[in-house]
């Protein structure tokens, strides 16, 4: 196992890109997610799963054109370098604080389902500590420890979307007529409510130090995307055609309550193994998220890489025991997914035009020096 904090020796194969992304997106937003955008759009929801899949790959774009002008460096480098010592440190503050934000929300949210649907007498602090213990457990062995359990998680997800054979068998594909019947305006509305649910590709300005072979890094990141936004696709159509729309609209964990049907002879509630097993999907989300808003604190005050962890930790546990009713879980999704599409999708762009603006501005021989 590799010790904390990495060193520059560490490096990864472009292809695990694939599970870094895929994990970090795939979480606890796909269990709710369908509900949200079905109450902006209706039946046309599946389209705006498209859509934010596309905006998906047009941020990654966007990220890969000043990822590699700045080889070795992550996003708090690239800040250092591009606004300053004083700007780039409160701009990295801001964004450790949305990595810490989203880890947060993360962590609430499975309290939540755990609580609701398996031990609802189970105080949340405990559900929390648990989380957070096996967090950073998988944080001090480091990105390749994260990286081993993204890929269970993947195969959790590919066997989940395959139960969802037993709902469809009810399906009724008249659910999704007729098609294209909103305006731009409220397809960009249920964009915006998506926009939490399939955050995560932002990670790849901390890991893309990482990669060995860079250029074959954005392929990976793509097909990332793109099942990302096919599992969700799926989730979405089953929940369109299996339940009306005033169902919909009332069924707070959608994905969850499709598995209910699901009865084998030798398991009945298979939504209970299946919420046990949602841990293991969203503990690579949780570390990544951890792991990444701790290697930005040292670059803004003296602590360490492994004391900055600790803190990230003890922080995230000391506010989630703030978090006790359902109101307040409402108030805390709404408040990230905000700061999620701000922070996700808009900096990187704006990011991107600032570099490609002050390369442009910044000429060699401007101050008049030598040649």
């Amino acid at each position: 196992m590799n010790s904390y904090p990495e060193s520059s020796r560490i490096s990864l194969r472009a292809y695990l890109l694939f599970f870094i992304i895929t994990t970090a997106q795939i979480g606890v937003g796909g269990a709710s997610f369908q509900r949200k955008i079905y109450k902006m759009v209706g039946q046309d929801s599946w389209i705006t799963v498209l859509l934010a899949g596309l905006f998906c790959h047009l941020v990654v774009i966007a990220m890969f054109s000043f990822l590699k002008k700045y080889p070795g460096k992550d996003l708090y480098g690239i800040q250092k370098e591009a606004f300053g010592k004083w700007l780039g440190g409160v701009m990295s503050f801001l964004y450790v604080s949305y990595l810490v934000l989203i880890a947060l929300t993360i962590i609430r949210n499975y309290a939540e389902i755990v609580q609701t649907w398996i031990f609802p007498d189970m105080p949340p602090w405990f559900l929390a500590l648990m989380i957070l213990a096996l967090t950073l457990y998988g944080a001090l062995g480091g990105i390749k420890v994260i990286v081993g359990i993204g890929f269970i998680s993947i195969l959790i997800i590919t066997f989940e979307m395959l139960l969802f054979y037993y709902p469809l068998q009810y399906a009724d594909w008249g659910y999704l007529l007729p098609v294209l019947n909103h305006s731009p305006q409220e397809f960009l509305k249920g964009t915006e409510q998506i926009s939490f649910s399939v955050v995560g590709f932002e990670l790849l300005m901390f890991v893309f130090p990482f990669i060995r072979d860079t250029k074959k890094a954005p392929r990976y990141a793509h097909f990332a995307i793109v099942f990302t936004t096919v599992t969700y696709l799926i989730y979405m159509l089953t929940a369109l055609v299996y339940f009306s729309g005033g169902q919909l609209i009332h069924t707070i964990w959608p994905t969850l309550t499709l598995l209910k049907i699901v009865e084998f002879p030798f398991i009945e509630r298979v939504e209970y193994i299946t919420v046990s097993l949602y841990l293991i999907g969203i503990l690579p989300n949780v570390m990544l998220y951890v792991w990444a808003a701790s290697r930005g604190i040292p670059k803004m005050s003296p602590l360490k890489e492994r004391g900055s962890l600790y803190l990230v930790v003890a922080i995230l546990f000391v506010i989630c025991t703030f978090f006790s009713s359902r109101l307040e879980i409402k108030q805390l999704n709404e408040i990230a997914g905000k700061v999620s599409m701000y922070m996700a999708f808009v900096y990187p762009l704006l990011l991107s035009m600032f570099l490609l603006f002050k390369k442009k501005t910044v000429q060699p021989g401007n101050g008049g020096g030598s040649r």
